[in-house]
């Protein structure tokens, strides 16, 4: 979780906020199910033209400060691995996005052997630290080849892998042409996690269809033993984000916010601007919430997040014309319903926006668990906003009953559900709130830790025994 710097001779490392903070952030909230935690990872920058010393040098320095051992990969190994095969094959498809050629190379050979490349190496360092009774857990999209390598080089491992990403239907993994080589992968495991019953379904019917092997309500049966294939909802830590929430700063935003929206009702959203995250659908529903409820048209504004992604840059364009539309129909000298933000903002000044809202809308197309809905519920402890959420989100299977659930590509639906939650009661917004925030409680960091390892454990048990 961190970016090593150089300068001249000289590095310094810093925490890189990027990548899953959620699991980091889910693992040190969880402390006490350790007796130690090692990080493994690769860095920020290229490192293909360090010398050993200074590879020595960064390692030592890591291990000491951030717990943390590098992975070294040439910069090929990386653009391979990371851009071409995890970000223009895997993710796209895990996304219902069929990656096409030749706008995506993830389905070049290359791309795979740079993969398989990188994997070997996070499989070297893994070997050359572990020790009977560590736990190794493998963590999302980008490492499913992983566990295989793993499995072959240490045997009586106990090993997890747990994919963030939402796993898709059998008719879309199937079209991959490495759909036997990463479900082979993933199934070197003890334990596959993944975050919502459909994702757990979806790839005990896929294994089944491709590997030809038998499956059972709780996972895989291969010729080496059973693999739990489970259902682990993530969460984060509620008592570190109310301690955030409650600083005096967030207090003054929030009162700053008040003042300078006042008479206002604020709509918020925080996203990544790519495809699956449905920022342009939720504009949209926006604009024909705006046209055919025209009472709110000077009353409400909708602030808009977009968080810049290397991907997809032609999205900007297709949203800031529909941004542009409404400001253009819809603003005065003195209202402009769309704030758009094209980048991120400080966490204070994110946790007072959530604050102050009188809804959230989140419109993803396909999303893992959605972790910025937890934590709006915990930031709406006094304002009991309602939540608008995708029924594509894995958040929503356990929010369903609190939240109002949109298909994001329903305008209509979309604007129906801004209507609602404008003109909700104190009373529905109170039931609908208290639901949320049981969810929130009970699906924590902490738990989804607990029971991941919990499950690791007692899986490996049964396999050494039989």
């Amino acid at each position: 979780m961190g970016e090593v710097v150089e300068s001249g001779d000289q590095f310094v490392v810093e925490h890189l906020n990027v990548g899953n903070i959620g699991l980091f952030n889910a693992v040190n909230a969880s402390l006490d199910l350790f007796a130690e935690r090692i990080w493994i990872g690769e860095l920020g920058i290229s490192t293909e033209e360090w010398s050993d010393a200074r590879k020595s040098a960064v390692s030592d320095k890591l291990l000491d400060e951030f717990e943390t051992f590098p992975v070294f990969v040439s910069d090929d190994e990386f653009e391979g691995h990371y851009s071409r095969f995890s970000k223009q094959l895997i993710w796209p498809a895990f996304h219902y996005i069929m990656p096409e050629m030749p706008h995506w190379h993830g389905w070049e050979k290359s791309a795979y052997e740079a993969a398989m490349s990188t994997c070997q190496k996070f499989a070297d360092r893994i070997v050359e630290i572990y020790r009977p009774g560590d736990i190794i857990w493998v963590n999302d999209y980008h490492l499913m080849l992983l566990p295989k390598l793993l499995r072959e080089r240490l045997p009586n491992a106990k090993i997890g892998f747990f994919l963030h990403i939402p796993f898709p239907s059998s008719e879309i993994f199937r079209c991959l042409h490495v759909r036997k080589e990463l479900l082979e992968g993933m199934l070197g495991a003890d334990v596959v996690g993944l975050q919502t019953f459909s994702y757990k379904r979806h790839l005990i019917q896929t294994a089944k269809r491709v590997l030809g092997i038998e499956g059972s309500p709780s996972g895989l049966v291969l010729d080496r033993g059973h693999v739990i294939v489970g259902q682990y909802a993530m969460g984060l830590d509620p008592v570190g984000v109310e301690g955030k929430w409650s600083n005096a700063s967030v207090g003054e935003l929030i009162e700053f916010l008040h003042e300078k929206y006042a008479g206002k009702q604020l709509l918020v959203g925080r996203d990544k601007l790519d495809h699956v995250k449905g920022v342009r659908q939720k504009l949209l529903g926006y604009e024909y919430f705006l046209n055919n409820y025209p009472d709110f048209a000077t009353k409400t504004v909708l602030i808009q997040i977009a968080l810049t992604t290397t991907e997809h840059n032609e999205l900007q364009v297709q949203v800031m014309d529909v941004v542009n539309r409404i400001n253009s129909k819809f603003g005065t000298i003195e209202h402009q319903p769309v704030v758009f933000f094209h980048k991120d903002i400080p966490y204070s000044h994110y946790l007072a926006l959530l604050s102050a809202a009188d809804a959230m809308v989140i419109t993803s197309l396909r999303d893992g668990m959605n972790l910025t809905s937890h934590e709006y519920v915990i930031c709406q402890r006094e304002k009991k906003s309602p939540l608008i959420l995708s029924e594509f989100v894995g958040t929503y299977g356990s929010f369903n009953g609190g939240a109002l659930g949109v298909n994001p590509m329903d305008t209509r639906a979309i604007a129906r559900a801004i209507h609602d939650a404008l003109v909700m009661s104190d009373e529905e917004k109170l039931a609908r709130w208290n639901f949320l925030h049981r969810q929130v409680l009970t699906n924590s960091a902490s738990s989804f830790v607990a029971s991941f390892i919990s499950d690791i454990r007692s899986m490996h048990v049964k396999t050494t025994a039989s």
